[in-house]
């Protein structure tokens, strides 16, 4: 059975290092960082970027692709990781659901 998590952003705000994206979440109890390849931001919409403009816009989308994973026991070592295979897996994504604040 999953178990459903609710994840929110938290400190350190996102940011790029080294090529792939990195986002601070918690679930209140215990802290991950979701980290989204480049691969995996470049897929995400047009045109093709690894930005962190482009992690902070779809922060939400990779936010409940984190929460679905980790459901699934999908973290190791305190990471989620988001790949360019996760986002071809869930077919067109034209555009961010909302925009994220980056106050967090």
């Amino acid at each position: 059975m999953q178990q459903t998590v609710k994840l929110v952003l938290c400190e350190p705000s996102p940011f790029i290092y080294g090529a792939n994206g990195h986002i601070g979440v918690t679930d209140g109890s215990s802290f991950w960082i979701v980290v989204v390849t480049c691969e995996a931001m470049r897929e995400t919409a047009s045109p093709r970027e690894a930005s962190l403009k482009r992690l902070l816009r779809f922060a939400d989308l990779y936010l409940a692709m984190a929460e679905a994973a980790l459901s699934r026991g999908e973290d190791e070592d305190g990471k989620i990781w988001i790949f360019e295979s996760d986002i071809l897996a869930r077919g067109n994504v034209a555009a961010p659901r909302t925009q994220v604040s980056l106050e967090l």
